[in-house]
């Protein structure tokens, strides 16, 4: 269909055709200029989404490095280093705990008593840690937290001033049991399942392990 219009003075055929694929033009140019209400709101949702999946891991992150959290992680992973070195150089190591500075050590056995068996005064004879050929490990517990029990082999060492842990080359240990207590009365349970030589974690202080 065609129809006159005057442009100028003078009248001109106009195609309804072209007018209506100009106005079409015109409307989707319009149309995305803007976002609709449900492209926001599907904006808002994955947002939203992200954040509630991700501050969880970051406060994990952040309260990883201190307090109760950081203390059974280090506990854990130096008993975990001990049964490894133990396994892999196939010989006996002690894991060396002084509770009065709450510190945990790692050395190479050289094949004395056990802790179970050793005076009051101890033996001189059992070595001190070796700081040599990266094979050993340190850890001192956060100046919030504190062993307030340590068993070994069935005997209470809490009041001692240094306790040995024996890890063997067949992956067994000694029995051992430790108690954390931090600022805020929180406990956790640590202790070796002698069999696997693996730590355990327990935080129920009606299960914990007998020291």
């Amino acid at each position: 269909m065609r129809k006159l219009r005057q442009v100028s003075g003078q009248w001109s055929v106009v195609s309804s055709r072209a007018r209506r694929t100009t106005d079409y033009g015109l409307r989707t140019t319009n149309f995305s200029l803007a976002f609709t209400l449900i492209e926001l709101l599907v904006v808002v949702a994955i947002i939203a989404v992200i954040l509630t999946i991700s501050i969880p891991f970051m406060r994990t992150a952040i309260d990883g490095g201190k307090g109760m959290t950081r203390a059974v992680k280090d506990v854990q992973e130096i008993c975990s280093h001990a049964r490894r070195m133990a396994i892999m150089q196939q010989t006996t190591t002690d894991l060396i705990i002084r509770p009065g500075d709450g510190t945990f050590d790692v050395a190479v056995s050289s094949g004395g008593k056990s802790p179970s068996t050793v005076a009051e005064g101890r033996d001189d004879s059992r070595p001190a840690p070796s700081r040599e050929g990266g094979g050993t490990h340190t850890v001192k517990l956060p100046e919030n937290v504190r062993i307030e029990g340590l068993g070994v082999n069935g005997e209470d060492w809490t009041e001692d001033t240094e306790a040995r842990v024996r890890f063997y080359a067949n992956g067994t240990c000694d029995e051992m049991s430790v108690v954390l207590l931090d600022d805020q009365n929180q406990r956790r349970n640590i202790w070796l399942e002698v069999v696997t030589g693996l730590p355990e974690l327990e935080s129920d202080v009606y299960k914990f392990k007998a020291r």
